[in-house]
């Protein structure tokens, strides 16, 4: 599919799975921007796509998503945006520090890029979240950021018509593939398809979730049914609003 003439902006898409998306995404002759902490890897990275993809439109936003104060100047640094991947994440033992990276960052970040999406024909916002951001068990830190990361994507869909908000998860991606886990889960490669999937697709609507289709744990994406805690509209009306004390922004 060509988006020739689009912008998309990626989010930890130098390494991982968002590396995966952003190269994906190069392919459709789109302008490609990758959010990135780190200039060096982001160079990396986009050497990598290069290769792949010859004359691959691609560039670097320094973007650090757990310093809050920072994200307005970056996204300041912008002029057009037709989608943005919430996709950087990390698992780390700080869990306020993860929360922040994982959630918050990305909360504040759509506050700020919110007219440039709204201005765009179809703009979207495209959150991928994780299988275990479904039902948070106590203790998971790690569950519990990304869980509220997709909350505030079917969140915003409710709140707000200007953008298409879609939900997405990889399903198992592994790095490298191994027996006897292969025969369940996908490389990362596969893990971006639902994102790639959600930027892309005329027919997909705000407010679904796309995962793969075997399973939800690998193969081709489809719409999936949104169920259990992440179907839970007072929870995520309650993170919203947490999200706006803590942030002092509110992306509708």
């Amino acid at each position: 599919m060509s988006a020739e003439g689009k912008t998309f902006l990626v989010t930890g898409a130098n390494a991982g799975i968002g590396y995966h998306v952003a190269e994906q995404l190069a392919g459709t002759g789109a302008t490609v921007i990758l959010g990135s902490r780190s200039a060096t890897k982001a160079d990396a990275a986009m050497a990598s796509i290069r290769a792949v993809v010859p004359g691959a439109r691609v560039r670097h936003l320094q973007l650090d998503l757990a310093d809050l104060t920072s994200l307005k100047a970056a996204a300041g640094e912008l002029d057009r945006l037709d989608a943005v991947v919430c996709n950087a994440g990390v698992m780390i033992d700080d869990a306020e520090l993860m929360y922040t990276t994982n959630h918050l960052g990305h909360f504040v970040l759509v506050s700020w890029l919110m007219p440039l999406l709204a201005a765009a024909p179809e703009g979207r916002v495209v959150t991928t979240g994780s299988l275990r951001g479904k039902k948070v068990k106590d203790g998971d830190a790690y569950a519990r950021s990304k869980q509220a990361q997709m909350l505030f994507g079917f969140e915003l869909a409710r709140r707000q018509s200007a953008v298409t908000s879609i939900v997405n998860h990889p399903g198992g991606a592994l790095d490298s593939i191994t027996f006897p886990a292969s025969l369940l889960l996908q490389d990362k490669a596969a893990g971006a398809w639902p994102a790639v999937q959600a930027v892309l697709d005329p027919d997909v609507r705000s407010g679904q979730m796309l995962g793969p289709r075997v399973f939800g744990l690998r193969g081709k994406p489809r719409i999936e049914p949104v169920r259990g805690q992440l179907a839970d509209e007072a929870l995520a009306a309650r993170v919203w609003e947490e999200s706006v004390e803590l942030t002092g922004v509110e992306p509708a």
